[in-house]
């Protein structure tokens, strides 16, 4: 008897443990981006490329190689979308640093209609081989995400794209950060400005509200409802939900967010 209890305390022991959750890795360390960050860029002017590539491209190289080490699949939901969002801008910027001078990211295209190819290309490493700009964007954030919020979040090193945030997104603060991209964004003119006409209240927006309509209609409730819900006070009154709303759609500008220049 007491050799079967011996012989079956191991299963049991073993499908128990087995059935435990596993414990989420910790988030990777952002603090080389951060200072990156602080030392290089400029939320009003965009990236000082030129002075990050001539002071500190080995600590982009280092960021970038520390980064591909990383398993997001063992981080937890909010620290893995933190780390695709950060993974995207350290790579979008370390692509014009490596190609810098340029006039626009659009630049490094061989596509010579759309030159949007510069971001379908595997050239971020990651763990287990090389990816695209574009992976990370549509199937690992927006695609596992569902979050029309991370359009103002990632960047694409063009004067029109949400400004860079000033520090790494991290898994703890991550709604709040997501919200406070929307809100700052909504709030500058060059993104948003509104208007009464004879045709209702006119949206002049950010072109990203149009190329990405479908995931504000689906994960935002819509687009002027998502626009409504992050609006400062005083300007929600005029998006009253019986109010008639056009949405017109900025010009946007490929032309390199360089506060080099």
């Amino acid at each position: 008897m007491r050799t079967i209890v011996w012989k079956i305390l191991p299963l049991l022991m073993g499908g128990w443990l087995g059935a435990q959750p596993m414990l989420a890795a910790a988030p990777p360390d952002y603090t080389p981006w951060q200072t990156l960050l602080t030392k290089h860029y400029d939320p009003a002017r965009g990236m000082r490329y030129r002075a990050l590539r001539d002071q500190d491209k080995p600590a982009l190289d280092r960021l970038r190689l520390q980064l591909a080490q990383v398993d997001p699949a063992g981080l937890a939901p909010k620290d893995r979308l933190a780390y695709w969002i950060n993974l995207y801008n350290v790579s979008v910027v370390a692509t014009v640093v490596d190609n810098y001078p340029i006039a626009s990211i659009r630049d490094l295209s061989t596509d010579p209609f759309v030159r949007l190819n510069v971001f379908k290309k595997d050239t971020i490493p990651v763990r287990g081989g090389k990816i695209s700009l574009d992976t990370i964007e549509h199937v690992k954030i927006r695609e596992a995400f569902k979050d029309p919020r991370i359009h103002f979040a990632i960047n694409c090193a063009a004067r029109s794209c949400p400004p860079i945030r000033p520090e790494p997104f991290v898994g703890a603060r991550l709604d709040q950060q997501l919200d406070d991209q929307v809100r700052k964004l909504l709030a500058d003119p060059h993104h948003l400005r509104m208007e009464k006409s004879e045709r209702g209240v006119v949206l002049h927006v950010n072109k990203i509200l149009d190329w990405f309509a479908d995931d504000f209609e689906q994960w935002g409730g819509g687009r002027v409802a998502f626009l409504r819900k992050y609006l400062a006070p005083e300007r929600q009154v005029f998006l009253d939900p019986k109010a008639k709303v056009v949405l017109e759609f900025n010009e946007y500008s490929w032309d390199l967010n360089d506060a080099s220049r």
